[in-house]
Order: C-alpha cells, then sequence, then structure tokens
C-alpha cells in the first residue's frame, strides 16, 4: 500500500512524499482495519512534519507516517466491534492516517450517516471538535452573549467559519479579522451580516473597535500568534481572554506587562490533541454536535482542492497559499 512518509524534518512540501509500505496486519481486539479513502491536510500536521513540536528530534529509520484523521470503509473489524465490513467510518485520533489503510482504535471511530458526504466525514472530527473545544473555552472565560464581542483571527478558515456559526447561534455578538480584502467579501457570502475587518490596510483595529460598536471584547480566538495576535490582545477588555488554537505565523505572541497586571487579561490554550482524554460522556457530545454540522450545515465544510496521495507534497504546499478557502483533502479512492 502507498503511505505519506517523512525521512527527515524540513518544509513539508520537501519531505514529504508517498511511498510503498507493507499492509498493517490485521485488527486487534478493540480495533478496526480501515481502507482510508480521504483524509484532510491540517496546518498541524505540517508543524510536525516540520519538526515544530519536537525541534532537534530524532526520526526512526524507516521514518515517520502522517495523519491522525481519516475517512474510509471498515474492511475488518477485531474482536468485540460492533461493526461490520463496507460500514462508512471517519477517526480520531488514529496513527498513519495518510495511508492506505490503517488500523485504529474504534473507541475513536465515529460510523457515518447516509446524510453525510464523503467531503464532509473527512473533515468530522479536527476541526469540529477544535470548535466544541473553543465554545467551552468562550464560554469558561466569563463573555456573556449579548454583551461581550468575541473576536476571531484568521476567520476565514475551516474552524473559525464553524465557531462563527455556533457563536451566532448562541447569541454572541462577533467580529472576524482576515488578512485580504477579498476575504471580507468571501466570509460575508457565508455570514452576511458578520462585521468582517482585513488587516490588509493600516488602522485595522480602529475598524474592529467600531465594529464592535461600544461593546466589550471580552474573547480573541486566535490561531495565527505574532503580530495578529498581539494587536488584538490590546483589544481586550478588562478581564478580557485571548484563546490561542495554532501557531500560522511561526511567531511568538508579545504583549506589554502592564496588560496582565492592571487590566486583568488572561492568555489561554486549547489544542484538539488533548480531545480524546475528555470523558466518554463529553466525546459524545462533541460528536453529535460535529454530525449535527456535518448534516445540516454542508456550506461550512468546503473543500479548497483535493490531491491524490501521491501528490502530499503539492498539497502541503497549497494549505499554505493565501487566499485558500476550504479544507485540503488527500484522496486513495
Amino acid at each position: 500500500m502507498r503511505a505519506a512518509v517523512y525521512f527527515k524534518h524540513g518544509k513539508p512540501e520537501e519531505v514529504l512524499r508517498a511511498v510503498d509500505v507493507a499492509d498493517p496486519a490485521g485488527p486487534g481486539r478493540g480495533e478496526v482495519l480501515v481502507r482510508v479513502l480521504l483524509r484532510p491536510v491540517h496546518h498541524g500536521d505540517l508543524l510536525g512534519v516540520a519538526g515544530r513540536y519536537q525541534p532537534g528530534s530524532v526520526l526512526p529509520e524507516g521514518g515517520v507516517r502522517v495523519g491522525f484523521e481519516g475517512y474510509g470503509i471498515v474492511e475488518q473489524a477485531g474482536e468485540g466491534v460492533a461493526l461490520a465490513a463496507g460500514a462508512r467510518i471517519a477517526f480520531f485520533p488514529g496513527r498513519g492516517a495518510w495511508s492506505e489503510k490503517a488500523v485504529v482504535s474504534a473507541d475513536y471511530v465515529t460510523e457515518i450517516p447516509d446524510t453525510v458526504s464523503d467531503e464532509a466525514a473527512a473533515q468530522l472530527h479536527v476541526n469540529p471538535l477544535t470548535t466544541a473545544l473553543l465554545l467551552r473555552a468562550v464560554e469558561a472565560s466569563g463573555a456573556k452573549p449579548g454583551r461581550d464581542v468575541v473576536v476571531l483571527t484568521a476567520a476565514g478558515s475551516a474552524v473559525a467559519r464553524l465557531t462563527i456559526g455556533l457563536l451566532l447561534e448562541r447569541g454572541y455578538d462577533v467580529v472576524g479579522i482576515v488578512r485580504r480584502e477579498a476575504g471580507v467579501n468571501e466570509l460575508n457570502v457565508v455570514f452576511p451580516d458578520l462585521p468582517v475587518v482585513s488587516t490588509d490596510k493600516s488602522g485595522w483595529e480602529k475598524r474592529v473597535v467600531s465594529a464592535a460598536d461600544g461593546r466589550p471584547v471580552g474573547v480573541v480566538l486566535d490561531p495565527v500568534g505574532g503580530e495578529t495576535a498581539s494587536a488584538a490582545a490590546g483589544l481586550l477588555s478588562q478581564g478580557g481572554s485571548l484563546i490561542s488554537y495554532g501557531d500560522l505565523s511561526g511567531q511568538p505572541i508579545s504583549i506589554p506587562a502592564l496588560y496582565v497586571s492592571t487590566r486583568g487579561i488572561r492568555i489561554s490554550g486549547v489544542t484538539v490533541g488533548r480531545w480524546a482524554e475528555l470523558s466518554p460522556e463529553m466525546r459524545k457530545a462533541d460528536l453529535k454536535l460535529a454530525l449535527e454540522l456535518a448534516a445540516g450545515r454542508p456550506e461550512l465544510f468546503p473543500v479548497a482542492k483535493t490531491f491524490d496521495l501521491a501528490e502530499v507534497g503539492e498539497a502541503a504546499a497549497f494549505v499554505e497559499r493565501p487566499g485558500k478557502m476550504g479544507t485540503v483533502l488527500l484522496s486513495s479512492r
């Protein structure tokens, strides 16, 4: 079978390649052998390939197989697993998702109903589950619907779109920040009444304040870091929260110490990498939400482009393309 592998850290488009590897052994008890058909290319996956999580780490001689999320068909279910061969499923977390076959724990497999498309199923976990984590973080911050404004940077991203939709449903006032003026129009196609500000013109911070219309900015949700997050933190009201969930810029967040000591600004973060540690009841509720979104709001699961697994390097480069709207998928159908 084919699998996306890297043998050294570096630019993902340069070090990732699809190679032939042995098929996995059959599933053990509580496991499922999946023929993976589609898998999303997340920026977080590429950070691992680049060595950003563990700089200087030594890789195994056989390389590292990539990917934790995928969609496919059950080929074989292990003992104790009530899934029939041929069932449509999505999974997360499961190692080696960017392979044509993978063995994953049945605890992290979601059966896909007919109302959910293959493309949405491939995106069922990481983005919607991150959204669920962000919603809980907003609630935990003390921000209240109808009182506090929630600002999202990188507002055109897949996670941000899902989060915006649910925040609006829950009565929060939301302002989006994008980096291109064209992104304003693209986001307003999905959310016509959403105030959206572009950072490609000076004075964007004042336009965010104007869009808030006198209401306090209680939360900033940021996957960018660097200058954007640092500037957005300055917009927070007394006791406001900057909630980080990514590092698209690769640059540190820098804020004056007085923001913390005199204004009570709080900085925290969430990662879907810890979602599997949640209680079974909470995971079940999150998956219910994800399935409802995938079935009822398919416009929030756009696909930017689909590449064949052999084109994994090209797919990685496309993820970084400015103005990309939607998720990049790798196919082995």
